[in-house]
């Protein structure tokens, strides 16, 4: 399996790119982010060459791709029913890779080949800073203070498990 390793990226780093995108979609103080509806239509305003596409299940075993060579994202069709209906799954996969999109372009990510027991740090590991994008933009860091994780995920349209997570990493625990 190839290894890829990405130009570094803190939290904060990352917290940043997803305060600008929401503030320019006007999701600032939204804590249920449209994620179907900032998919199709807000992204194609963003991003002048932005193109995406459904793909049956009986084609895609993968949930989603992201090419970021030619800006394309892939997704499962019934991940994106899922999304659309509120599952908090489908919606954090289509946005992990949004997060892909936006922070991994060709000049940002590079194969790699690691020393036998040798891991990627996790501000260098592509699928760490992806997953730190969804939770960013789905559990903005300044509407969830104070909730509890099954607070975070009625509010912010989350699973449990990634509304655990973003309370360990807001904590010091990485939990990822």
């Amino acid at each position: 399996m190839a290894n890829f390793i990405a130009d570094p990226m803190s939290i904060e780093d990352i917290r940043q790119i997803v305060k600008q995108i929401r503030k320019k979609c006007g999701l600032s103080k939204i804590s249920r982010v449209p994620v179907c509806h900032l998919f199709e239509w807000i992204l194609e305003k963003l991003f002048q060459e932005f193109d995406w596409e459904i793909i049956p299940d009986d084609e895609m075993i993968e949930e989603g791709k992201t090419f970021t060579g030619v800006n394309k994202i892939e997704i499962r069709e019934s991940v994106y029913i899922d999304a659309y209906n509120g599952d908090g799954r489908a919606r954090f996969t289509i946005m992990h890779e949004l997060g892909h999109f936006i922070l991994h372009g060709p000049e940002h990510v590079a194969l790699c080949r690691l020393a036998p027991g040798e891991k990627l740090r996790p501000f260098e590991d592509p699928e760490w800073q992806a997953d730190t994008f969804a939770a960013e933009i789905l559990m903005d860091f300044d509407l969830i203070q104070g909730m509890d994780y099954k607070q975070i995920s009625d509010e912010c349209g989350v699973t449990y498990g990634a509304a655990k997570t973003r309370i360990g990493k807001m904590q010091g625990r990485w939990i990822m």
